[in-house]
């Protein structure tokens, strides 16, 4: 890769702290269900934009929509027709974060803005609980979660959003409201064993999983989402979700 000047310097260098931004203005929302702030003010609009997890790779922002926001929106008013007799003081509250408070901090962020200054990458570890009093059956529920991002960035209109996400869980398990270790046995000693969608997510996934494979007593994490390495310019060879066309 060619050597940068020292204007492109300082202009990459103050994208990373952008983009680093974008990152967890991502995680406050998420953390409080708002998907609709989220895709709408901090994601590009295009059609080469996705959203992967263990499960699938949604492409084109109809899809991440539909499936980030419709499919979450969907359980939080489920959720709240389920639980308002049992907890009527939720009468008239937004229905979206009480489903579950989701509380991801971000650590170890590696972040490359291309030598062109129009995309950038970044990988970040994420460790965190999904946590819950608020449930049909009046108890707790809690997931331990180390995640880890691979995403890409675009400057697009004067501003940095999220083009490419992909979600690996590395190390997930429910604390102290199921038996974790029992489901991971049964995990890893079923052949057929496969991660499912979560309830309600969309069926048209472009790319059907499993796409990614978490820890156990047998595996270590794959290295879905490597760390981005200094690069020209946003193409197939420097991305966490391959282009089409």
């Amino acid at each position: 890769m060619r050597q940068l000047t020292l204007e492109e310097r300082v202009r990459n260098a103050a994208a990373s702290l952008e983009v680093e931004n974008v990152k967890a203005e991502h995680s406050y929302y998420h953390g409080r269900t708002d998907g609709v702030s989220e895709y709408g003010r901090i994601w590009s609009h295009s059609k080469n934009c996705s959203w992967a997890h263990a499960f699938g790779r949604m492409r084109g922002f109809d899809q991440v929509w539909y499936g980030s926001v419709g499919s979450y929106d969907a359980m939080a008013m489920e959720n709240w027709l389920k639980i308002w007799k049992l907890y009527p003081e939720v009468a008239g509250k937004d229905p979206r974060p009480l489903m579950e408070a989701s509380v991801h901090t971000l650590v170890t962020d590696i972040i490359e803005v291309a030598a062109d200054g129009q995309s950038a990458r970044g990988s970040f570890i994420t460790p965190g609980v999904i946590h819950s009093r608020l449930t049909e059956e009046g108890s707790k529920y809690c997931m331990i979660l180390w995640e880890r991002y691979g995403s890409d960035f675009v400057y697009e209109d004067g501003k940095w959003v999220y083009l490419h996400e992909h979600v690996c869980p590395d190390i997930p398990g429910t604390l102290d409201c199921t038996n974790w270790v029992a489901a991971e046995y049964q995990r890893l000693t079923d052949p057929d064993w496969k991660p499912g969608p979560p309830p309600n997510q969309p069926p048209y996934i472009a790319d059907p999983g499993p796409m990614h494979s978490p820890y156990s007593m047998l595996n270590k994490p794959a290295d879905t989402v490597p760390w981005p390495e200094p690069y020209e310019t946003l193409d197939n060879d420097n991305t966490y979700t391959p282009f089409l066309d």
